[in-house]
């Protein structure tokens, strides 16, 4: 039986996450441009397979494949009605996967565009829309929710809110931080202090950063910036460094020996530690190896 998560990252003690989805997906047979949501449904297996492998190299906690399950996102593929079967699915992989020896968070990322007046979302469509993949996500039982990636504080506070009103037990707010002129800010104009600070006062139990263009190292930085801002337990899932084209190849440099010591410096700064972009399960076991 696993303890509840929330009380285990408040004790102090170090969190595993898991890694990148998208790239072990288009390794396992995605197709450049394919919509790896719908493999919950069509490829089970495959999926389950890599979160599998994640929990094997040592990771505490999954998150569900389900970052672009919203109507916005799946109707570039003509899916737009399956997001509750989808993220429903995703949860049943992901708690299959994980067989009692992970917590299991349903992920939701951005949605894709931008909200009313900046662009042509409104409000009322988005949290329609995560209403039914968070509480297809909440059925299954899942530990709680996690928002990740995220540029807009709008956005993210809109999620949280939709999160709480559905009761998810734990709720997660991550965005993806760039280096700016005198520190760093989300593309949208946030510093990790605010956006740390707007999350929590919005209903987050944890918060931090993912993903973003900056080195892995850099993300210390970010974390101290949010622990000026709040005493919530922090989250840090960096990319394998910045990805770089090589050929028709999009390569990311960071090999498992080389980020691990990055990782296990972000464990002395946060209660969760894993990966985005670019990171495998190699990369989870060199950082388990490392931390223990």
């Amino acid at each position: 039986m696993m303890t509840n998560l929330l009380d285990e990252a408040r004790r102090g003690a170090v969190i595993i996450g898991d890694g990148g989805m998208g790239t072990e997906l288009q390794c396992a047979g995605l197709e450049p441009g394919g919509c790896g949501d719908e493999w919950n449904l069509t490829h089970a297996d495959e999926v389950q397979a890599i979160q599998r492998r994640y929990v094997d190299a040592g990771a505490q906690l999954l998150l569900t494949n389900t970052f672009g399950t919203n109507r916005l996102v799946l109707s570039r593929y003509g899916l737009e009605d399956r997001v509750a079967d989808i993220a429903r699915a995703a949860a049943i992989n992901a708690r299959s996967a994980a067989d009692g020896r992970a917590w299991v968070l349903g992920d939701v990322g951005p949605c894709g565009g931008f909200l009313e007046p900046l662009g042509e979302i409104s409000e009322a469509e988005l949290e329609a829309t995560w209403r039914d993949a968070i509480g297809a996500m909440l059925e299954v039982g899942v530990d709680g929710i996690i928002f990740e990636t995220m540029t807009a504080v709008e956005e993210i506070v809109l999620g949280i809110r939709v999160a709480g009103e559905l009761g998810a037990p734990l709720i997660v707010a991550s965005m993806a931080y760039d280096t700016v002129r005198g520190g760093y800010k989300t593309m949208m104009g946030v510093t990790p202090g605010d956006g740390a600070r707007e999350c929590v006062e919005a209903g987050a139990h944890i918060v931090g950063a993912n993903c973003g263009r900056l080195e892995p190292e850099e993300f210390v930085h970010v974390a101290r910036a949010m622990r000026d801002a709040t005493d919530v337990p922090l989250v840090l899932q960096p990319n394998a460094g910045q990805p770089r084209l090589e050929g028709d190849a999009i390569v990311y440099p960071r090999d498992p020996a080389s980020l691990a010591p990055a990782l296990v410096e972000l464990s002395r700064h946060a209660a969760i530690v894993g990966g985005c972009c670019g990171t495998t399960p190699a990369h989870i076991e060199a950082f388990r190896r490392s931390v223990r």
